[in-house]
């Protein structure tokens, strides 16, 4: 059985579809699982216990809709993932230019009322409704649960990884800092009190960062603390490594922080803008904690101390 799941973006959102694979894998041991996945977020994919990765380059393809050699590529993908006969192509992503390439195939998506973009679901051959109240996570394992003719609980929640976690360092913290939504973000101030506070404690804060301005905002905490490290810039399966060996992780609302807790390391996740019902960090396995909310910023001893509560 050939299976081709489409979540192409981005870091956050595919990470929390991974938590698909190990209920296939579970009712479905037979299933060869493919992953079609945006080029920029491949590199996460390799983690991936998947047989095979198929990439796309929408990002890529909307910033150059005249060119030939967008409409090339694109019919070319098509023309790959038609090829490969799948028994079932389920889309997770629910966008129109997701749904295209689902056009004529034994496809399955949200329907119209539970899609991100309603005319997507007109592509489908199969339409399923699922809860848009429901946690992110939930919402995948469903659409692939009903796709697939079988049933999952919900309060237990795996993610699959080729990584194995040789070591921990007990005093090793990672900040995940940055975010593309400024709206996430926490105040500069807050990190650099936070960092002092484990100073007490003999911790090494580490300081992952992605773009220039997410490694000014690091430099400013290296500069005010004494007890940081800034990370170099790395590929996020080689930063997963980094992560999978920390002892706890904090972080605002972005693919990085869910990825921690994917990997089952105790993390405790702030909100400052986004519903964390819907896509807070989430685990059964591992402490996950979601402060704060819109127009509710946790404050550093906050954070601070349910990490004391932790230990």
């Amino acid at each position: 059985m050939k299976v081709l799941i489409i979540k192409t973006s981005s870091l956050g959102d595919i990470v929390h579809a991974n938590s698909i694979i190990s209920d296939l894998k579970r009712n479905h041991a037979d299933a060869e699982i493919h992953w079609l996945v945006e080029e920029s977020f491949s590199s996460l994919l390799n983690l991936f216990p998947v047989q095979k990765i198929l990439v796309s380059k929408f990002r890529s393809w909307k910033k150059n809709l005249f060119k030939k050699i967008s409409y090339v590529e694109f019919y070319q993908l098509r023309k790959l993932i038609k090829k490969e006969n799948y028994d079932y192509v389920i889309d997770l992503q629910g966008l129109i230019r997701t749904g295209v390439m689902c056009k004529s195939l034994n496809s399955y998506g949200f329907n119209r009322n539970s899609i991100k973009e309603s005319f997507a679901s007109y592509f489908y051959k199969n339409t399923i409704g699922v809860d848009k109240k429901l946690h992110a996570i939930d919402r995948n394992r469903l659409l692939v649960a009903n796709s697939m003719n079988y049933e999952i609980d919900q309060n237990d929640i795996s993610f699959s990884y080729n990584l194995k976690k040789d070591y921990t360092d007990p005093h090793s913290i990672v900040f995940i800092t940055g975010t593309s939504n400024v709206q996430k973000k926490w105040p500069l101030e807050n990190w650099i009190k936070l960092a002092q506070l484990f100073e007490t404690g003999n911790f090494k804060i580490f300081l992952p960062w992605g773009s220039i301005e997410e490694y000014e905002d690091c430099l400013a905490i290296y500069d005010q603390t004494t007890n940081c490290e800034i990370l170099e810039k790395m590929h996020i399966d080689q930063l997963a490594k980094k992560i999978a060996s920390a002892r706890l992780v904090v972080g605002v609302d972005t693919g990085l922080t869910h990825l921690a807790s994917s990997l089952d390391i105790p993390t405790i996740g702030i909100y400052t803008f986004s519903n964390p019902s819907l896509t807070g960090i989430k685990s059964s396995k591992t402490p996950a904690f979601n402060m704060g909310s819109l127009n509710n910023i946790p404050m550093p001893e906050e954070i601070f101390k349910k990490f004391n509560d932790l230990a």
